[in-house]
Parts: structure tokens; C-alpha cells; sequence
């Protein structure tokens, strides 16, 4: 079943989840998923018990890792990302559409100190979107975006993008 379709007939998210997994296992062979969860138990138990049900292996090599030195390597690695939704006291609309690189965590570091978010978004506070990497063969190139501010929270929609060479 399509992610769009998922989404678009509104199922739950955890039966979506487990459903989209187990056609992926029967049609691509796959054994297993890798995570970016951090931090957040309720997250990690939801795939444990949904990759146990479909019998896949769960991977998440960032359970329990330092934050800085997570954002400290996206940075090194070449990973090139933007912000583009933020839920959290202190990250307005001026946040939308910013790159994460040095800068930007420094940033972040004095709004953890502030207001106690999640230096890597783990509760929510931020979501990023990776337009490019060094395992990518092209990288995204963004032509149009709209920026979408509903009193304390805003998304970054993506109007057009295209696939470009490197």
C-alpha cells in the first residue's frame, strides 16, 4: 500500500506502518529497517513490537547517543539538510528553511538552554528534510517552497523540486 494512500484514507499510523512493512518484506525480501530514534522510548518500543510482529530486525544506531556529537557528524559527513517544520517555543518562522551546519547548532544549543528543547528535534520540536548527501547520486534541488505559519508552529511546504546531478 503507497504512503499516500495511507495517508490520504487517514488509518491509524501504527497499523499503517505495520501493513507498508510487511508489503516491503513480501515484495523486496527486506530483513530489516534502521531508525533515527535518539531518545524517545515510546518510539523505540512501537517499532520493536511492530518489526517483532512482521519479523524484521530493527537497526538504530543513534539510540542513546549524544546529540551534539550526532549533529556534530551530520555536519562532518556532508549531509545536507533543512528545517522544515518546527513545534516549539522559541523556534519561529525564521527557522523554516534554515540549513543545519555550525550556525544553526549554536543556535539551537542557546534554545536548549533556554526553553529545554531537544538539540536533535527528538520530542517533536523540529523535523528536517535531507536534500543531499554523499551516498545520494543526485541531490534535490528546491525551485519553490511555501512557508506556513499556524500561530506557534509552521511547516515548510515543498511547491517543486527536481532531481539534479552533482
Amino acid at each position: 500500500m503507497p504512503l499516500t494512500k495511507i495517508h490520504e484514507e487517514g488509518y491509524d499510523s501504527m497499523r499503517s506502518l505495520e501493513e507498508v512493512l510487511k508489503e516491503l518484506k513480501k515484495e523486496n525480501e527486506i530483513v530489516g529497517i534502521v531508525s533515527g530514534v535518539i531518545y524517545s522510548d515510546f518510539q523505540r518500543k512501537v517499532l520493536i513490537k511492530i518489526c517483532k510482529k512482521v519479523g524484521l530486525k530493527l537497526i538504530t544506531p543513534l539510540w542513546m547517543k549524544n546529540p551534539l556529537m550526532i549533529l556534530d557528524k551530520i555536519v562532518k559527513c556532508g549531509i545536507r539538510a533543512i528545517i522544515v517544520s518546527v513545534a516549539a517555543q522559541g523556534l519561529d518562522e525564521e527557522w523554516l528553511g534554515m540549513e543545519i551546519n555550525y550556525d544553526t547548532i549554536s543556535k539551537l544549543i542557546e534554545k536548549n538552554k533556554r526553553y529545554g528543547i531537544s538539540l536533535c528535534g527528538e520530542g517533536g520540536e523540529y523535523e528536517t528534510f535531507v536534500y543531499d548527501a554523499p551516498f545520494f547520486k543526485k541531490r534535490v534541488k528546491i525551485n519553490k517552497y511555501e512557508k506556513i505559519w499556524m500561530k506557534d508552529s509552521g511547516i515548510l511546504k515543498i511547491r517543486d523540486a527536481e532531481l539534479v546531478g552533482k
